[in-house]
């Protein structure tokens, strides 16, 4: 079957394509492997954008997954500065922006998502900041050194990460949060609370329950902010991190199956034939989870885009992974797995971030989710071990899950 397979095009420079590519050639030798990206970087991870390239502890150009050289090394061609202008999913073909025209036998789809743009009449966009590549951190990281007084938009974990980033730097920062909690689509309450207070120590303002009702910008570019609770402030830099969408707009009226992203089954195969999809852009069936899910997340992108490059050429395997994600904002780390959401009750194991707080997310006896924090790598072993444990559908008691003494993977050996 692999011999069959003459030309794999991937759309999207990112983390889902490069893995895919790496994972392809570890079966597939003599298929020819074009990456398509509107990018001119090398396929390069995106946690450092909001925090260590920004406070000077890592160089954009460390970024990168792989050196120029591996791609060459294995036969992988990437176009830089390109993007698709148009698809035949009939004839398996694609015109690019260079005027390209290039044909597939496999197609993966990788595109990642695009920022939610922050909509106000009177000021236009070129006014704010937004975070999601190289080019955008860069000219956020610029905007910083002539800035003081910094708003930023949304309380999510881009959001956070940035306001932790900038107060480092001496910035003053005020969030504006229109839920009533910090990250709250994902993280629990008390837990958010942790994360808030860290920040409010360090002298990050927020302003929860509260939406931004009017901006008014001067010749000096001082923007003059009036907020929801009636409070008027001014800031001299406006970043908004108000979420992503997937970037599906050039498939919206061809055979492919859109749903908040590109509906994928186990496999990471679409609703049409030798097209494949991975990472941010696919909303994917889970099996372990018996849902459609679309997750935007560093472990994500490269264990999805792993299994599409497996499922190509052929290596049928079925993508049911529990999803994990992280954010580290100050000295703390914060750790994600599996769903908290929909469950029967929950544990909490430890009682404070310096020695790592957790809560399990049990239904029917079992871990559906854990969320911790702790400062350092408190957490970071027992959430692994939450995962694993969930995998397994291991039964679990709460006074286990709470007894702090009692080491998780005994339960793993059973």
């Amino acid at each position: 079957m692999n011999e069959e397979i003459k030309n794999i095009v991937i759309l999207g420079g990112g983390q889902s394509a490069s893995y895919a590519a790496t994972e392809i050639r570890k079966y597939n030798s003599s298929a020819n492997i074009s990456i398509i990206s509107d990018e001119k970087y090398l396929p390069y991870e995106r946690p450092p954008l909001s925090k260590d390239c920004l406070l000077n502890k890592m160089e954009y150009s460390d970024c990168s997954f792989f050196e120029k050289d591996f791609y060459k090394n294995n036969n992988i061609n990437l176009s830089f500065e390109e993007s698709v202008e148009d698809l035949d999913f009939k004839s398996q073909r694609v015109k690019t922006s260079k005027r390209k025209d290039v044909p597939y036998d496999k197609l993966l789809i990788a595109l990642g998502s695009s920022n939610k743009k922050f909509i106000k009449t009177g000021i236009s966009d070129e006014n704010f900041f937004y975070l999601r590549d190289v080019n955008e951190s860069k000219k956020i990281k610029e905007k910083m050194l002539t800035s003081n007084n910094i708003l930023i938009i949304g309380g999510g974990f881009i959001g956070l990460e940035l306001a932790s980033s900038a107060n480092q730097l001496k910035k003053n920062v005020c969030v504006v949060e229109m839920g009533p909690q910090l990250m709250g689509r994902i993280i629990p309450e008390k837990i958010a609370k942790i994360v808030q207070q860290k920040h409010e120590a360090h002298g990050v303002v927020f302003n929860l329950n509260t939406k931004v009702i009017n901006i008014i910008t001067d010749n000096n570019n001082i923007y003059e902010v009036e907020l929801s609770n009636g409070k008027t402030m001014k800031f001299d830099m406006i970043i908004a991190g108000i979420g992503s969408e997937p970037n599906t707009k050039l498939f919206h009226n061809t055979d492919l199956k859109i749903d908040n992203g590109i509906i994928t089954n186990e496999y990471c195969e679409t609703s049409v034939e030798n097209v494949y999809a991975a990472g941010d852009v696919a909303n994917f069936y889970n099996p372990f989870y018996e849902m459609y899910m679309r997750l935007e997340s560093w472990k994500h992108a490269q264990s999805h885009g792993a299994h599409a490059g497996k499922n190509i050429i052929g290596e049928k395997q079925i993508y049911n992974e529990i999803p994990w994600m992280w954010s580290d904002q100050f000295d703390l780390n914060l750790q994600l797995t599996g769903l908290c959401q929909d469950f029967d009750t929950y544990v909490e194991r430890g009682t404070s971030a310096t020695e790592g707080l957790i809560h399990f997310f049990i239904k029917n006896r079992k871990i559906i989710g854990a969320c911790g924090v702790g400062v350092g790598g408190k957490i970071g072993r027992d959430i692994k071990l939450a995962s694993k444990i969930s995998q397994a559908k291991i039964k679990v008691t709460k006074e286990i899950l709470s007894n702090e003494k009692f080491k998780l993977n005994k339960l793993l050996v059973q």
